[in-house]
């Protein structure tokens, strides 16, 4: 191998087929854990959006350290909390520290060039909200989810008595909040969602891609990626449009439709699915825009927490709870163990 050109270097498909199969079986045994750990993950970060990536960050995490112990995991509650509070606490640091960079960049001759150093620093510390990381989490983990003392210091691979001084400082500290910590990222434009829903709507595929940068990204958050140069008859904008006739019948839809909404200030594509003559939101999208284009499109149809709580804050119907796609079994696709279905059983 040595000297060879990394671009020569292929990673075979029975090592993603059975990654994936390992993927599906992990998220099947976890789901019991699941609102709990989004729970958690929300009152860190006290954001939907970021409480969300820190799901997904967790389980890639725990997933990808699973492979490489060797010692059996005890408490896998314990075990998803704790690799959560690492990822958060890294992540406000990581923040803290670039936002501290930036601020020593700043001129500081005036009171207004101090005042602009001070607001940045201010928001790469959001996340912290009055309260270190590891005291934020140990109050979160006390008085949201009652946990004992011992409980807490085995998911902060800490002792009691840290736990102790942790809750005493948080406590002391903990001031009434000022509000939900708003996401940092910047809203798409309305115009953008509005083409995305109108060529859903006459069911245009080649529409649909010709929105997308040829570099950008759709995502079933938790569940499959497509990057694209995108292809107008296979992959997520096809079956996005023309469902999956493969899967069996229990799957199928009467009708489905988007719909775009402001959630939070922002615009997102809510999609509407209609089985057995009753509709209900099934799908969420959320856009990242860049030069007018779409570089990111993430779903969240198999995130059912987070679907759960934007329904309950429009006031709508959410049909929800698969964290995953259906498959056969896991790793297998019903494309690969059933025949193709007749016309008369397609959508």
């Amino acid at each position: 191998m040595e000297g060879r050109d990394m671009a020569d270097l292929e990673l075979p498909d029975g090592l993603r087929d059975d990654l994936r199969a390992a993927w599906h079986c992990y998220v099947d045994l976890l789901a019991p854990l699941r609102p709990t750990l989004h729970g958690y993950c929300s009152r860190l970060t006290g954001n939907l959006w970021d409480a969300e990536d820190l799901v997904q960050d967790t389980l890639l995490r725990a997933f990808g350290t699973l492979g490489s112990i060797f010692t059996r995991i005890e408490n896998p509650r314990a075990y998803l909390l704790r690799t959560a509070t690492n990822l958060w606490i890294d992540t406000v640091r990581r923040r803290g520290n670039e936002a501290t960079a930036l601020a020593e960049q700043a001129p500081l001759a005036t009171s207004i060039d101090a005042e602009a150093a001070g607001a940045v620093r201010d928001a790469g510390t959001v996340l912290l909200q009055r309260l270190a990381p590891q005291e934020r989490a140990a109050v979160v983990l006390k008085e949201l989810f009652d946990y004992r003392l011992e409980e807490i210091a085995e998911v902060l691979a800490t002792t009691v008595g840290a736990v102790k001084a942790a809750l005493h400082r948080g406590r002391t500290r903990l001031r009434e909040p000022e509000g939900e910590a708003a996401s940092r990222r910047p809203v798409p434009s309305v115009a953008l969602v509005d083409r995305f829903v109108a060529a859903y709507a006459a069911a245009d595929v080649p529409g649909l891609i010709g929105l997308m940068l040829d570099t950008g990204s759709v995502e079933n958050v938790g569940c499959s990626v497509d990057v694209g140069p995108f292809a107008p008859d296979r992959g997520w904008f096809y079956h996005a449009v023309h469902g999956h006739p493969e899967w069996p019948a229990q799957f199928a839809y009467e009708s489905a439709r988007l719909e775009r909404r402001l959630f939070q200030g922002e615009p997102l594509a809510l999609g509407f699915c209609t089985r057995r003559g009753r509709e209900a939101l099934e799908q969420v999208l959320r856009f990242e825009e860049q030069d007018g284009r779409i570089v990111r499109l993430r779903g969240y149809a198999f995130c059912p927490e987070t679907m759960r709580a934007i329904g309950a804050e429009l006031d709508l119907k959410v049909r929800t709870g698969l964290y995953r796609f259906p498959t056969p079994e896991p790793g297998k696709l019903w494309a690969d163990v059933t025949p193709a279905t007749t016309e008369g059983e397609r959508r």
